[in-house]
């Protein structure tokens, strides 16, 4: 069984590659390395196969994590100014690697596995990371 939870927040970021210059990051992001930023959704995926009073997982405890530890840190935020995004860009797919990071640890002890994290940049594009992408 899989459950999934949509959460939405409002971030600016800077596509940026530090070993570059600022003229070579222009041509490569084009206008995406200047500041902008963008209406997010993270997708967060639960799978198990045991439930505990009819639940994989309670949705106020799945809640509270990923807002402690993605949406409460990026909302209204730049996202490049997270440490880990110093030496990385914060491209959608940086962004889901980044939050499965912290969501895995962070459902270490809930009941079901982490399975998927998306992180839509806007309507149109997503990034996804699973578990396979992770070993």
């Amino acid at each position: 069984m899989r459950i999934t939870a949509r959460y939405t927040f409002e971030a600016a970021h800077r596509l940026h590659d530090a070993a570059r210059s600022d003229e070579q990051n222009e041509r490569l992001y084009g206008p995406c390395a200047q500041v902008h930023g963008h209406t997010y959704r993270l997708e967060v995926v639960i799978a198990g196969d045991r439930l505990a009073h009819g639940m994989l997982i309670n949705f106020v405890d799945l809640d509270t994590i990923v807002n402690q530890l993605i949406v409460g840190r990026l909302d209204h935020s730049r996202i490049d100014d997270i440490p880990h995004f110093s030496d990385v860009p914060s491209t959608a797919e940086e962004i889901a690697r980044w939050a499965w990071g912290e969501l895995d640890a962070g459902l270490e002890s809930a009941p079901g596995e982490l399975a998927a994290v998306t992180v839509w940049e806007g309507d149109r594009f997503s990034a996804t990371v699973t578990r396979e992408d992770n070993l």
